[in-house]
Parts: C-alpha cells; structure tokens; sequence
C-alpha cells in the first residue's frame, strides 16, 4: 500500500492532481478527506494506492473499524466536559515526570504550564537544555510522547494531547520551516517543478501546509513514512 497527502483549491482538484501524480485511475484508490477546505485554505485529501485486491479489501476492514471506534469515542468525548478540575489533575504528573527527567539529565531548570491557542502546554526553560531538544525536535518529540503515554494512564478522563516546548523550540522551529518553504515555493514558482524537503514532524509539517495553501499555483503533499516523511511543494497550473 502506498499513500501521499495532497493539497489544492478543492476536493475533487485534489483528487484528480494525486491521480496524476500516482498515475492511476479514479477507480484504483481510496481517498481519506482530512480538510474539505475553505475560501482561506485549501482542501486536503490522503490518497491509497494499492498492490492487490487483498490488500485493498484489508485496508477498508480496518478503516471501516477505525471509523466505528471514532464514532464511539466521539460519543463518549461529548459527555465529558474538559474542565479546570481535569487540567489540574494532569499538571503534578507531568510536572513529576518531567521534573524527575530533568534531575536524571543533570539539567537544572523550571517547569511551568500554559495555554496556547487552546492547547495545555508545559514548558521547560534553564541553562543546557539542549540535550532535551535533540536534532530537530528528535528527543523533544520522545518526552511528549512518553508524556501523553503516562497522563493517558494516570488521568484517563483527560482526553487531549499534552504538548512539550523547550525554550520556546517549536514557535522558533515553526518561523524557521516556514520561511524555509516560502523559499522553496518561490523557487518552484520560478522552475514549475516540484521540491522534496527534508523530513519533518507532523507539527512541521501542518504549519508549511498552512503558510503556503493560499499561494497560488501551489500545492503541497506528504510523502513517505514517519519518522522520514517529507513534505513535497508542487507547481500547479
């Protein structure tokens, strides 16, 4: 199996520029819509190729499962209000957990929580915490998730995802991916030919996908498996 994510104007735009870039046929995929789009940003689709029927067949049993599964979840997220009382009850285990890795690492620094645009965030600020960083994001993205993993055992009500920064890594990582894609898009604006970047996190990713969706004549997909996958800008007539 093999699949891309694409970005254009609309659904269908997407649909027939990932047919085009796969070179099959609309009756050879199947296509997940992560974003119907809007007069702002454009619609994003994740298009699956596959080798045999088999294969096919296996992967809508197993989407039709994720399909009820989500359904479920989302039934029972609608009865559970996420309150002040479940946010306090995540911050001494995060907290714990961090502040016990950071003795173990030898690093002195702080830990305190915060909120942007929505979103529980702790971060971490002091002296060497470099290490905690990791080459791009690396070992960042281990402690979130090892984080997630523990306050999904201990605080099961709490249903949302827990984010990391250090230093304030990701904001100066998101302005760094960003002006490097505004860079590359004039580029393949100048060339019409299409850019692979070098692997990124899905939060990387997410942002480039957004500060280039309202260029025109470009489009960008993803392609490959994590943690290589990489995000392509297209030229689009």
């Amino acid at each position: 199996m093999r699949n891309i994510e694409v970005s254009a104007k609309s659904v269908d735009q997407a649909i027939e520029k990932g047919m085009q870039m796969l070179g099959v046929n609309r009756e050879d995929i199947e296509v997940k819509v992560i974003n119907e789009g809007s007069m702002l940003k454009k619609a994003v689709v994740e298009i699956y190729t596959f080798a045999t029927p088999e294969e096919r067949e296996e992967y809508l049993k197993n989407n039709k499962a994720k399909k009820e599964i989500k359904l479920v979840k989302n039934q029972e997220e609608e009865q559970i209000e996420f309150s002040t009382e479940h946010v306090e009850k995540i911050t001494p285990v995060v907290t714990e957990f961090l502040e016990g890795l950071l003795d173990k690492m030898n690093i002195t620094a702080t830990v305190s929580r915060g909120v942007r645009n929505g979103d529980v965030i702790f971060k971490v600020n002091g002296e060497s915490v470099n290490n905690l960083i990791g080459y791009h994001g690396e070992t960042l993205e281990a402690v979130q998730f090892l984080t997630n993993t523990i306050v999904r055992e201990q605080v099961p009500e709490y249903r949302k995802k827990v984010y990391i920064d250090v230093e304030n890594y990701r904001r100066k990582r998101q302005d760094t991916v960003e002006q490097i894609a505004e860079k590359m898009a004039k580029k393949v604006l100048q060339t019409k030919r299409s850019i692979k970047l070098e692997p990124m996190n899905s939060f990387e990713r997410k942002a480039i996908h957004y500060v280039l969706s309202n260029i025109e004549h470009i489009g960008t997909h993803s392609e490959g498996v994590e943690p290589n996958r990489c995000l392509v800008i297209d030229y689009i007539d």
